[in-house]
């Protein structure tokens, strides 16, 4: 199974949601990080934005995202039963997801529309890459909700092959309910016992 282009995308932005965050407080007007921290209720002030519209708008975009990739997640039917001969646990690909932080921290400004301009199009292009390369599941996100990344020795319809597993639970040998996508394996956990 090939993930389509809409739920790869609503995967890929939701991986982002914290990007969006981190946008969001850097947007913090100066005024509201230069005034008194409220020690009373009723002196609280919400802090303003420099660019409200443009904050919030990537806020709710991503965190939405982030929501319909855990329904997405939550509505894979596990159609093909798989055996887990080994497995040893590997890193998630963090270094595609994390260049769009370090660019944040470099001068990502939204009152210059240059900068967001050049953002959109990065992540465009780190899209375009992870999808056509069948990466898009390695997310980091996947971890904090988590989905832990297995190298793994398996056993399907009698072939023994190699391959990754995206699996909810601590992938041990045995028999497990899985989907394919994007020549990947991903399983809740071992539901066949």
């Amino acid at each position: 199974m090939q993930f389509r282009l809409i739920p790869a995308l609503l995967v890929f932005l939701g991986s982002y949601f914290p990007l969006a965050l981190i946008l969001l407080v850097q947007d913090v007007s100066e005024s509201s990080w230069s005034s008194n921290f409220c020690t009373e209720w009723e002196s609280c002030r919400l802090p303003t934005f420099d660019h409200p519209w443009l904050a919030f708008s990537a806020v709710a975009v991503t965190g939405l995202c982030l929501l319909l990739t855990c329904m997405i997640f939550r509505i894979i039917r596990y159609r093909y039963q798989v055996n887990v001969v080994e497995s040893k646990s590997i890193p998630s690909e963090l270094i595609s997801y994390s260049f769009p932080y370090i660019v944040s921290f470099m001068g990502v400004d939204y009152g210059a529309l240059g900068k967001v301009v050049g953002l959109m199009f990065f992540l465009l292009w780190l899209f375009l890459i992870t999808f056509r390369s069948g990466q898009i599941i390695l997310n980091p996100i996947l971890l904090i909700l988590g989905w832990n990344l297995y190298e793994a020795k398996v056993c399907v319809n009698g072939h023994i092959r190699i391959t990754r597993v995206l699996s909810k639970s601590k992938l041990t040998p045995g028999d497990y309910r899985c989907e394919v996508i994007q020549d990947n394996y991903i399983t809740k956990g071992n539901d066949l016992e």
